[in-house]
């Protein structure tokens, strides 16, 4: 059996330095962890709330497509007719009873300009010079500006954009009655210029008419 000295204190396990140091480091992780948590959270919601905040502040893309085009349309200067070629095509097919014509314009110019609104139309009798006016026109069984919407402006680019109407008229087999037009006088808005186009042959009996100006080559031909 083991005597303690008497005098002399039972002895007392003293822990290493380096463990208390240890043990005091663990206890005070949690609360690093969390302080760290928030930090990293907070950094996270301004990254977020800075790219929404771009994305609501940055500008809309612009393409060809969207309304962006009908704006720089818009901001455009008319088309002079010193500005354009005119020339006319048939469609190889019509239907019965029906006659079409498209009239085509390039902008052969080296500045943009625009159209919109109707075209002037006059047809001439072959046999006598008489004028046949023909009539302002949304759009016929043969085609045209088939919408509601207010008209379209059309871009022309410098030296290749084009535009196109349609003139169209129900047609007869009285000769007579339904001269042939051999000729058609064409003038676009805001011009005193005329175009002419001959050897058109358009037998119009009636309702001869003309639709608004339209993008591309067939002038909304169906």
């Amino acid at each position: 059996m083991a005597l303690t000295p008497p005098g002399q204190p039972d002895r007392i396990a003293v822990t290493d330095p380096t463990e208390l140091l240890i043990k005091e480091a663990r206890r005070r992780a949690p609360c690093r962890r969390a302080g760290v948590g928030l930090v990293t959270l907070a950094v996270a919601a301004a990254v977020i709330v800075t790219v929404v905040s771009g994305a609501f502040n940055s500008p809309v893309a612009r393409t060809a497509n969207d309304t962006s085009a009908s704006e720089i349309a818009l901001s455009l200067p008319r088309c002079h007719a010193t500005q354009l070629r005119v020339w006319d095509y048939t469609p190889p097919y019509s239907a019965a009873d029906y006659g079409v014509i498209v009239v085509r314009l390039k902008n052969v110019s080296a500045l943009e300009c625009s159209l919109s609104g109707y075209p002037s139309v006059q047809g001439i009798n072959q046999w006598n010079g008489a004028v046949l006016t023909a009539a302002h026109t949304r759009d016929s069984y043969m085609g045209g500006w088939e919408s509601t919407k207010p008209l379209p402006v059309i871009a022309l680019r410098a030296k290749a954009g084009v535009a196109s109407f349609l003139v169209d008229y129900i047609t007869g087999d009285d000769i007579h009655a339904c001269p042939y037009l051999d000729t058609l006088r064409v003038k676009v808005p805001r011009s005193t210029t005329v175009f002419t186009l001959t050897s058109t042959e358009l037998q119009a009996c009636k309702h001869l008419q003309v639709h608004p100006f339209m993008p591309g080559l067939m002038g909304g031909f169906v």
